[in-house]
């Protein structure tokens, strides 16, 4: 598990922990594609730990992390905090839901799929290589 960490909204410190359901963080960690300050949010409540939690709550959402997410983001800025604060510590739960969530080797493993070496011309026809000839019917 990975060290709870603070943020501060509003000049009130707030810990964050990683929450114990894969699940609930990848459907929050995914939804950044489609909207990240939503899924920030979203990642914001769900990792947030003691006093002042807003009251939204993904399983109220039928678990759609961007409906959790906007009604986060209502019930924070309704309290007077400004959406760049929410944002900022979203990002920082956001970050924190997504740790664990893929290995360092499935990344290293996605990432390997060249060797980097020259490219492989084995296969090609013979127009696709150098030959130093035209082709037939092409002026030279």
């Amino acid at each position: 598990m990975s060290e709870p960490v603070t943020v501060t909204l509003v000049g009130v410190d707030v810990l964050l922990e990683r929450p114990a359901s894969a699940s609930a963080r990848w459907d929050v960690y995914s939804a950044a594609t489609s909207n990240p300050n939503r899924a920030f949010a979203a990642a914001l409540a769900l990792c947030w730990s003691g006093k002042g939690r807003p009251r939204a709550r993904l399983a109220a959402h039928r678990f759609e992390p961007l409906a959790f997410g906007g009604a986060v983001i209502d019930e924070l800025v309704d309290r007077g905090v400004a959406l760049p604060e929410i944002i900022g510590a979203g990002l920082r739960a956001w970050q924190l839901c997504g740790e664990g969530l893929i290995t360092g080797a499935e990344v290293d493993e996605a990432q390997d799929f060249s060797d980097g070496g020259a490219p492989s011309t084995a296969g090609s026809s013979p127009s696709a290589e150098s030959t130093g000839t035209v082709p037939s019917g092409g002026a030279g």
